[in-house]
């Protein structure tokens, strides 16, 4: 089985170029997967079994397994189309959520490993912050960074300046094995304030998806 993530991206954008929520976005994702090959299981939030905590958010059942974690991270925006209004809230803390990116692609790392099944992260946004560049290399999060372009891996942990309200919870060094060229692909244009989205597709498996 496999899976064009380019091909359902472009099918899934010209019926949905933005969604209301994440829960949204993994439905109608899930859906698009089946549309591609109506032989293809589709479970939501699978239990990650093999003594592993945590639901996955797609799992697909076909010749082999594979296993999807996503993203939607979102700027502030209104959009109407075809008379159906959404409205993101801006949801901000890019430190926060670039940490949980990479520790989702941690999570699928071990998935696979367990396993021996495949997996990737999906991360969709409109927030340009997420894949540009970072004028500044110093930040309590430059580990994490998500830009267009880099090699993601190693070694990840915050900076010695990040204070506890930042780190609560995310305390944990991220070791990922591997190591993952970043690249950033446009998804839809609304033509409006925020309204450019972009995804960011992460195969961590060893057979790949794409």
């Amino acid at each position: 089985m496999m899976v064009e993530i380019d091909m359902v991206m472009s099918r899934l954008s010209a019926r949905r170029p933005v969604f209301c929520s994440e829960a949204d976005f993994q439905h109608e994702l899930a859906y698009e997967l089946r549309r591609a090959d109506p032989d293809l299981g589709v479970r939501l939030e699978q239990p990650l079994g093999s003594g592993m905590r945590g639901a996955i958010d797609i799992l697909l059942i076909g010749e082999h397994r594979h296993a999807l974690e996503l993203k939607y991270l979102c700027k502030g925006m209104t959009a109407t189309i075809d008379d159906e209004v959404t409205i993101l809230r801006h949801q901000g803390a890019h430190d926060i959520r670039r940490y949980d990116v990479c520790k989702d692609i941690l999570r699928m790392e071990r998935y696979a490993e367990r396993t021996g099944h495949g997996a990737a992260v999906l991360v969709l946004s409109n927030d340009p912050a997420y894949w540009q560049p970072r004028r500044r290399n110093d930040t309590v999060d430059a580990a994490f960074d998500l830009a267009d372009q880099r090699q993601l891996g190693g070694t990840l942990g915050w900076g010695a300046t990040a204070g506890a309200g930042t780190t609560k919870g995310r305390e944990s060094v991220l070791e990922i094995h591997g190591s993952y060229p970043l690249v950033w692909r446009d998804y839809s244009d609304l033509d409006c304030r925020g309204g450019r989205f972009r995804f960011l597709w992460v195969p961590v498996a060893k057979r790949r998806m794409d």
